[in-house]
């Protein structure tokens, strides 16, 4: 086996395990993750044993099924810095075919809004996801085909910017054969839509 293949196993029996923790904190039955998120329940258990890899966009969906986001779950890779002022070199990256995910705001529990650094590469055809905060981008580069369900999809342009709801589905992509990175800022959550309010 080679080095990459056992980093790569490493890398998914950690975040099974984180997973599978945060489901069992949360009183959930893999079957009732999984309605929440739309997620095969088989795809979950592969996830929580080490056997299977999650996308980005699947793991987010997941997570926001839990009450959690991104960011918070890859939290424990950096000590999180004191103050208001965040370097480059304290940020976390989280990668995968289709995304990159650089997380410019740390979680903590007096910020309240998760802000990334995104970069959409062509080919992934993510679902749509629900997000417990509103949430407002502004394309940076490459074209984003931006689909907001009950809405036309609509294409972004460098400079263009959108906002939507909380609670509204929307899922978006690279549009073209050139990546699109964008900024994004979400409020964090003040209720879960699959559970009510939040304690």
């Amino acid at each position: 086996m080679t080095a990459a293949a056992r980093e790569t196993r490493l890398q998914r029996a950690g975040v099974g395990r984180r997973l599978r923790g945060l489901r069992q904190r949360s009183h959930l039955s893999m079957r009732e993750l999984a309605r929440r998120s739309g997620v095969a329940v088989s795809y979950v258990s592969g996830l929580e044993a080490g056997r299977f890899s999650a996308t980005l966009a699947t793991l987010r969906r997941l997570l926001l099924a839990l009450g959690s986001d991104i960011g918070p779950f890859f939290a424990d890779a950096l000590p999180v810095p004191a103050g208001g002022v965040f370097r480059r070199s304290q940020m976390r990256i989280a990668a995968d075919a289709g995304r990159q995910y650089t997380f410019v705001l740390p979680a903590r529990a007096d910020i309240g809004l998760v802000m990334l650094d995104e970069e959409l590469f062509p080919g992934e055809k993510p679902g749509y996801e629900s997000l417990p905060g509103d949430i407002a981008g502004y394309v940076l580069r490459g074209e984003l085909l931006l689909d907001v369900k009950g809405e036309p999809p609509q294409i972004l342009q460098a400079g263009d910017a959108f906002y939507v709801p909380a609670g509204v589905p929307l899922r978006g992509r690279c549009r073209g054969e050139e990546s699109v990175r964008l900024v994004t800022s979400q409020l964090r959550g003040r209720k879960d839509p699959a559970r009510g309010a939040r304690p």
